[in-house]
């Protein structure tokens, strides 16, 4: 039947099964008690080649392959209406209409997919202080000002011209060390105090803004700044009035 022309796949698939049938029914149990490398022997596997081989997620295996990915997979992808980027971005597009200072929040080391790509829109003309964040992690060859004007190049490329508002500027900081953060707040504030607005905190998802507004709340603890060395209740971190606040927006 095998060679004949009434040879279906259900009949290969049966075939192969039954082929793959224990000869006895002590080889299960035998395979059982193999060890890895007893086991790879008989699959004919080398595992040192497979321990070199470089292990991909799903979805880089889908780029790196295909050329696609899942759209579940993409970077803020949801299925919940509220929670869409499109939402996010109704949010945010208010800010034009407003006197405010925009505190864009990008990662130095993922510096094009941290950037805004609405940021011109949402900005509209109002000053544009873009916050390169991570710099902590920079070499230490590279001076400041290197590292300015290769952000500033970047931002050329990727067609943001928001940064060249009056009053729009470059700084490299650290929302985790603090480093750059002090100047930078002593620029936003005096722009707002100038334009009597207030201080906006933009950026994607990861860039730090959760941690710049940590690192700010807690500069402006009383506690931290008398010294105070006793036990803080949980839930009452943020009692205090400091120059930090929240809006409705992302």
């Amino acid at each position: 039947k095998a060679e004949s022309a009434d040879w279906s796949p259900e009949d290969e698939v049966e075939w192969l099964l039954r082929e793959g049938e224990p000869d006895s029914d002590d080889s299960e149990e035998n395979m059982l008690n193999m060890s890895v490398d007893e086991m790879a022997e008989l699959q004919g596997l080398d595992l040192d080649v497979l321990t070199k081989k470089k292990v991909l997620c799903k979805r880089c295996h889908g780029l790196q392959n295909f050329g696609t990915v899942e759209q579940k997979l993409r970077p803020g992808w949801t299925d919940e209406p509220m929670l869409s980027q499109e939402e996010f971005r109704k949010l945010l597009m208010p800010l034009r209409q407003k006197n405010a200072v925009i505190l864009a929040l990008v990662d130095l080391f993922d510096f094009s997919g941290s950037v805004l790509p609405e940021l011109d829109e949402i900005a509209g003309d109002n000053p544009v202080i873009l916050a390169a964040n991570k710099a902590d992690l920079l070499p230490s060859e590279m001076g400041q000002a290197r590292a300015e004007n290769w952000v500033r190049r970047e931002l050329e490329y990727l067609n943001v011209q928001s940064i060249a508002n009056i009053g729009g500027a470059v700084r490299l900081v650290s929302c985790k060390t603090g480093f750059g953060v002090k100047t930078m707040m002593e620029k936003a504030k005096n722009l707002a105090e100038e334009m009597d607005a207030d201080i906006y905190v933009v950026g994607a998802a990861n860039a730090g803004k959760s941690t710049l507004v940590n690192y700010l709340l807690d500069e402006n603890n009383p506690a931290k700044k008398e010294g105070f060395k006793g036990k803080k209740r949980a839930g009452n971190a943020n009692k205090w009035k400091g120059s930090v606040t929240t809006s409705p927006l992302p």
